[in-house]
């Protein structure tokens, strides 16, 4: 049974009042939709770039936008394949996170596939290695041996179960740091674990409704001092894989680490609020933002994905709100019936 051992500080109880302050604030501004949807497609360039970079990517934030919006950058195929994939299962979370089951071993399958196809051997993209993984540093210098083989799924069920227990008494923030840490620990796969681990941190946090409606952007923390990022991790690590570290100053890290990314999600909020022009166009709602986020990522919104996307609200209005957005001119209505789409107008 996977138990971790941690202490609740002072200065983590600090970060995280903060964090809740500016997630209270995230949550009642209202701002032009275009503004929402320019945020979350921002947000998914720079999740995109910083956590590739980490990697060693070698690719500009410009030439990553350039690359997912199709504006085909001819060299660098395989820093342009990292790019997309990413993209792709920066998708899938966005999908993901509206369904109301738990974090599942296929999730972190489907994350490492969709992350890592054509970079590694089919049957190593999307499947629990099948050897020893060692973690060397630029020296080539051994720096870690992650557990046996054959232990790993255990370790990996064991994990979840402990973050699907943790949703009803730990801290989302604290919970998304375990799952991080413990899950690079695992060292689940032949290679790409550090954005697998990245990517299931993500999806924790969207289903947790604890990512700000996919606007934070907690890699560019990691990627602006890889280093720290390194040594944090490391710092609680011994050479080899085991249990029962103190992961005090790990949590301390990636809790610092996700206000410091909150804080600049606020900045960004509060400048185009305070500069947002009167317009003609109504002002919507969150609820209405997080329908037109979805649309723009996906080309359009049902009914049904609707429901899904706000379970909160009544079928009727939701169906109000979708007319409204296309009254209003941010969607493109099609269909009848339940075949009715409400697309993402250009």
């Amino acid at each position: 049974m996977f138990a971790p051992k941690y202490t609740i500080t002072d200065e983590l109880l600090q970060y995280i009042a903060q964090i809740e302050v500016i997630r209270a604030n995230v949550a009642q501004a209202r701002i032009l939709p275009e503004r929402a949807v320019e945020l979350h497609f921002r947000a998914t360039v720079e999740k995109t770039h910083s956590s590739t970079f980490i990697e060693g990517n070698p690719l500009t934030l410009k030439q990553v936008d350039s690359v997912l919006k199709d504006k085909g950058l001819t060299r660098r195929k395989y820093a342009e394949t990292e790019v997309r994939n990413y993209k792709k299962a920066l998708d899938f979370i966005d999908r993901r996170k509206l369904a109301s089951a738990p974090l599942q071993v296929e999730d972190l399958l489907r994350l490492h596939e969709l992350a890592m196809k054509d970079l590694l051997p089919d049957k190593k993209a999307g499947a629990f290695r099948t050897g020893a993984v060692h973690v060397v540093n630029q020296d080539e210098k051994l720096k870690y041996t992650g557990p046996p083989a054959r232990s790993v799924q255990k370790k990996i069920h064991d994990l979840l179960s402990w973050i699907e227990a943790a949703n009803e008494s730990v801290h989302p923030c604290i919970a998304a740091a375990i799952l991080h840490y413990q899950f690079v620990s695992i060292h689940p796969f032949a290679d790409g674990n550090g954005r697998a681990a990245r990517l299931a941190t993500m999806l924790h946090l969207g289903m947790r409704g604890y990512d700000f409606n996919g606007s934070i952007v907690l890699d560019s923390h990691y990627a602006q001092e890889r280093g720290e990022y390194y040594a944090a991790l490391h710092n609680c690590q011994s050479e080899k894989y085991r249990e029962g570290q103190d992961l005090t100053s790990w949590v301390r890290y990636f809790a610092s680490g996700f206000l410091s990314s909150a804080k600049v999600l606020w900045a960004q909020i509060s400048v185009l609020s305070a500069l947002e022009p009167l317009s003609e166009r109504k002002r919507i709602s969150q609820s209405e933002a997080e329908l037109l986020g979805f649309a723009r990522q996906f080309g359009s919104v049902s009914l049904s994905e609707a429901r899904e996307i706000l379970p909160h609200l009544s079928r009727r209005t939701l169906q109000r709100m979708l007319k409204e957005l296309a009254d209003n001119g941010y969607l493109l209505p099609s269909g009848a019936g339940r075949s009715s789409r409400y697309n993402w107008r250009d």
